[in-house]
């Protein structure tokens, strides 16, 4: 895993990206870290007009918020992937001209987006503490499932900037797959409201490897329960998962961005 070590041991590089990523996020925005909350809140007011308003597909009480509760994992995770699959490909003449790891640049978009995902969680948790008392004793277990949530993210990230970096479709690729993808994961509806065979559920739950650690998530952020243990292992095991496969095909094809790029 010395693909991640090196967060550690080039830590001074990787914060000066980190720095530059973040600066040129929010460049020349006149209400900055704020766009972050401006967005999911739009997207937040669409689902509940058509999903709750105009077509009911359920009864849960502060829908809303339960949309939120889960946008913010799904936000965190497809903002990092977007950004991570261009970010070898956008840096092509550093990467010529100097040595580096270069997997820092991917993420280094991790750790912009996780700024934002930890900016909407300041505005959601207080809402959500407010208005849903059962989360008030279950909150906090939101904290250690950080862990495999960025440990995923991470991994898929070098693993998109990789790829990406030999084969330049894959971007493309992945733009489109994240509309299928946002709606096979359960952020506007729990899978108990699935109207289908308890089969499709279990495979769209599982099969998707986003799926468990969001509802873990969102368990104790909204519901005010404590996460299955199912969900949690398996957020665990992908995050793992995750981190191994992204190094592995980062190492079969550092040598070559150079001459790729």
């Amino acid at each position: 895993m010395s693909v991640y070590a090196d967060l550690v041991r080039y830590r001074d590089l990787f914060l000066n990206f980190f720095q530059r990523d973040l600066r040129i996020r929010y460049r020349g925005s006149i209400l900055g870290l704020g766009w972050s909350l401006i967005y999911p809140a739009v997207l937040v007011g669409v689902y509940t007009l058509v999903f709750s308003v105009l077509w009911k597909v359920g009864d849960i009480e502060h829908y809303p918020l339960f949309v939120l509760s889960g946008l913010v994992t799904w936000i965190f995770f497809q903002s990092s992937l977007q950004a991570a699959s261009v970010s070898l490909v956008s840096h092509a003449t550093l990467i010529k001209q100097v040595r580096f790891p270069r997997q820092l640049l991917a993420l280094s978009t991790v750790a912009t987006s996780l700024v934002t995902f930890l900016a909407m969680l300041v505005v959601i948790v207080p809402l959500n503490l407010v208005f849903v008392p059962e989360t008030r004793s279950t909150f906090w277990l939101v904290i250690p499932l950080f862990v495999p949530l960025v440990a995923l993210v991470a991994g898929l990230a070098v693993l998109a900037a990789s790829v990406n970096a030999m084969l330049r479709d894959f971007e493309h690729l992945l733009g489109a797959l994240f509309l299928p993808w946002f709606f096979l994961t359960p952020v506007l509806y729990t899978f108990d409201m699935l109207p289908g065979p308890s089969a499709v559920s279990a495979i769209v739950h599982w099969g998707n490897f986003v799926s468990p650690i969001l509802i873990a998530i969102r368990d104790p952020l909204f519901f005010g329960e404590i996460p299955s243990a199912g969900d949690v292992v398996y957020a665990v095991a992908a995050g793992a998962g995750s981190l191994a496969l992204g190094a592995f095909v980062f190492k079969r094809t550092d040598d070559r961005l150079a001459a790729e790029l």
